[in-house]
């Protein structure tokens, strides 16, 4: 079980995002891009599942044990995307991050982008020691990004998540304090 994160999304800028606390007035919005089957390849959820999934999924990450932002490209305040920290450790002063982004906005460097300000948030303002990060193998964006992010790859868990369609590998990246991330300039 993770500990509960005493800090509240806070507001982020970056040169070309707008990253806020995700809500449940984000579902509609969630819906239209995390349920694409092209979003969805690498995820937990089942594509083209309901809207009301989305809320239930969003009412789960809001919770305590995660801190969410919604991923926006002002001067829209649509959710386009999303990055939250989730698997905190207090004693260990660790966590884990996870992100998604419509395939509208892929291929522009703006996973980087929100995951770089979303990191330097967590060692500067909550004073982690370590974030991880997982992917499947074959999902080569988000491993690039990791990279991209000078997350290091630590390793391969067999089968070590199940979704719907069975178990499956996963590839573990993790970055130190010691070794912040790499700022992504555009």
């Amino acid at each position: 079980m993770s500990d509960a994160f005493d800090a509240t999304p806070a507001w982020i800028v970056t040169p070309r995002l707008g990253l806020r606390a995700l809500s449940l007035e984000d579902a509609a919005a969630v819906h239209a891009y995390a349920f694409d089957p092209e979003v969805a390849r690498f995820t937990p959820w089942r594509p083209h599942s309901s809207e009301r999934f989305a809320k239930g999924f969003i009412q789960v990450i809001t919770q305590p044990q995660f801190l969410n932002w919604a991923i926006t490209k002002p001067p829209a305040d649509l959710a386009i995307g999303m990055v939250f920290l989730h698997s905190f450790s207090k004693q260990h002063q660790k966590a884990e991050i996870a992100f998604n982004l419509a395939r509208a906005h892929w291929n522009q460097g703006l996973a980087t982008e929100a995951v770089s300000a979303v990191l330097q948030f967590a060692f500067q303002q909550l004073g982690l020691n370590r974030i991880e990060a997982l992917c499947m193998p074959e999902n080569l964006s988000s491993r690039k990004v990791l990279e991209k992010l000078g997350m290091v790859f630590e390793g391969r868990m067999r089968k070590a998540h199940h979704r719907y369609d069975g178990f499956h590998d996963m590839d573990l990246f993790a970055l130190l304090t010691s070794s912040p991330p790499v700022s992504s300039s555009v």
